[in-house]
């Protein structure tokens, strides 16, 4: 119970959120799949494939899946007993410490203001650009040669990234959640079938052989005859040289799977606006991570029995424009395209893929927009921030917000090489080894709300939700040591070291905010810290 005296300001920024439970669980777990980019990440396993040379995916997968299954349960624990929007930021300042909770959270925004560069770029590369590409190699047409390479430019990177940011910003403004979980969900389907169901029935009709006549006949197309024997020499050339199961590299590569399972309970950051049924949030949570395993595990052996593991080792070693993709190197969606030796399906997957990316850009406008709600709404930022639009029923300044610093984003990305597509997975995931420990302390520092929750018990007379906390801290920390011990992350101490004091830097600016804005409400007569001891109304 707070202590504000009678007369003083209000701890919170008003009575209730003015948000509204748009949300049902299949919404909920359609976002964590989509969210947690499941098809781009298979396509940067094997992008960065030469980066670990005799890894098995199919260990790869199962290891990340193991380390995030714990977390995804108490996200989800966490979720039920704290159903506010905010996510992380709420559990790990009730749990623990305001100034906490703000840091971990603050880290997780600013990555992820970082990372969407990726995903307005790639869709403007991979996406529309190797689908002019593929039209090109079907046609033979110089117009879609030239139309699907111009994406590829620095401008035409930046371009389409901003436009496809406009148009997400646009949907919450038209029409608020209500309308994005309208599009997520017929989105969803179509990305469904695009990057995994037809690529899954290619590869299960198509041989290695007839994959290798049909790339050198797409590649003909392109302007270089016998393409798979000028990348074989290439290839060699750079030093490629076929490797047996290594389990060291395995182990490495898992960090790049850990872009699915470090992050597979997003939905927890707009609880506030689920309706909560019985069960909600392990359907969404838990449930992504065995749909996203099953889904990996199907796609696995329809990619390689077409583009084996030689294939794609070649493909990270050779020069591209040496086999005709002057533009860079496929990805699986082009080359299960090319598999598929039809212009129409080939359309279908790479178009099906290239809208999970454009999809990731609201979903995740959505998410730091609702982080910093609950910022302002606590008090520790501006009261503007939590403003809501009584017509979109969102928080269009939040939003617009991120919409900036997107924009930012994008050109990092278009115009430079400073942080590298996976690089952002350490800053992210210390937030997760905040929440485990939240799990772990919460029973124990907020023992009223978990006394009214469904997980009120205990096992050999530990807390559930503390064995739960201490499993996925076990899965969390390990994951963190593998990003920073695999020279590919883009984050270990022997490659990268200067990113891991960039992650601890990002902590220390935010506990200066957090500082300063503590001060300021002082001289206000807003005590920070009694707001923190309660849930924030709905």
């Amino acid at each position: 119970m707070s202590t504000q005296s009678e007369g003083s300001p209000a701890l919170f920024t008003r009575k209730a959120t003015g948000l509204v439970r748009e949300a049902k669980t299949r919404d909920a777990l359609f976002y964590n799949l989509l969210w947690s980019s499941v098809a781009l990440t298979f396509a940067f396993y094997w992008l960065f494939f030469a980066f670990y040379p005799g890894a098995n995916p199919y260990v790869g997968i199962l290891i990340a899946a193991g380390l995030g299954l714990p977390g995804s349960f108490l996200y989800a624990m966490l979720t039920q007993i704290m159903p506010r929007t905010g996510g992380d930021y709420v559990f790990n300042s009730r749990a623990l410490h305001p100034s906490i909770g703000f840091a971990g959270n603050f880290s997780y925004c600013f990555w992820l203001a970082i990372v969407i560069g990726v995903y307005t770029t790639y869709f403007a590369a991979y996406g529309m650009g190797a689908w002019g590409r593929m039209m090109a190699g079907f046609t033979g047409s110089s117009g879609w040669m030239s139309f699907g390479d111009w994406f590829s430019t620095e401008w035409g990177l930046f371009i389409t990234g901003t436009v496809a940011l406009l148009l997400s910003a646009a949907l919450f403004i038209r029409g608020g959640t209500r309308l994005f979980f309208k599009v997520q969900a017929v989105g969803f389907f179509i990305y469904l079938a695009g990057a995994f169901l037809v690529p899954i029935l290619v590869g299960l009709f198509q041989s290695e052989s007839g994959f290798v006549s049909a790339f050198n006949d797409y590649a003909a197309n392109l302007g270089v005859n016998d393409a798979v024997g000028a990348l074989t020499k290439s290839a060699s050339d750079a030093g490629y040289a076929s490797s047996s199961f290594d389990f060291e590299m395995t182990v490495k590569s898992v960090s790049i799977f850990w872009f699915i399972f470090g992050f597979i309970y997003s939905s927890n950051y707009f609880a506030g606006e689920i309706r909560v049924t019985r069960g909600t949030h392990l359907k969404s949570m838990p449930g992504a991570v065995l749909i996203a395993v099953t889904a990996l595990l199907l796609l696995l052996p329809a990619f390689l029995n077409v583009a084996g593991y030689d294939f794609n080792g070649m493909l990270g070693y050779a020069d591209p424009a040496s086999y005709g993709f002057v533009a860079g190197a496929p990805a699986y969606p082009e080359l299960m395209a090319i598999a598929s030796n039809s212009p129409v399906l080939g359309t279908i997957i790479i178009l099906g893929f290239a809208l999970g990316l454009l999809l990731w850009l609201p979903q995740t406008l959505l998410l730091v927009s609702r982080s910093m709600f609950a910022w302002s709404f606590d008090r520790i930022m501006p009261e503007k921030l939590s403003y809501v639009d009584p017509r979109s029923r969102s928080p269009l300044i939040a939003i617009g917000v991120m919409l900036v610093l997107s924009i930012g984003s994008t050109a990092i990305y278009a115009f430079t090489d400073w942080f590298s597509a996976v690089s952002v997975l350490l800053g992210l995931s210390l937030t997760l080894l905040i929440t485990s420990i939240s799990g772990i302390v919460l029973p124990f520092r907020q023992p009223a709300m978990v006394e009214g929750s469904p997980y009120n018990r205990k096992v050999l007379g530990i807390p559930l939700i503390s064995l739960v906390g201490f499993l996925a801290l076990l899965g969390f920390g390990t994951a963190i040591g593998i990003i920073l011990w695999d020279p590919g992350s883009g984050a270990s101490l022997s490659a990268n070291p200067g990113k891991l004091k960039l992650a601890l830097l990002v902590y220390v600016v935010a506990f200066i905010i957090y500082g300063v804005a503590r001060a300021v409400r002082k001289s206000q007569g807003i005590d920070l810290s009694l707001a923190h001891r309660e849930l924030p109304p709905e």
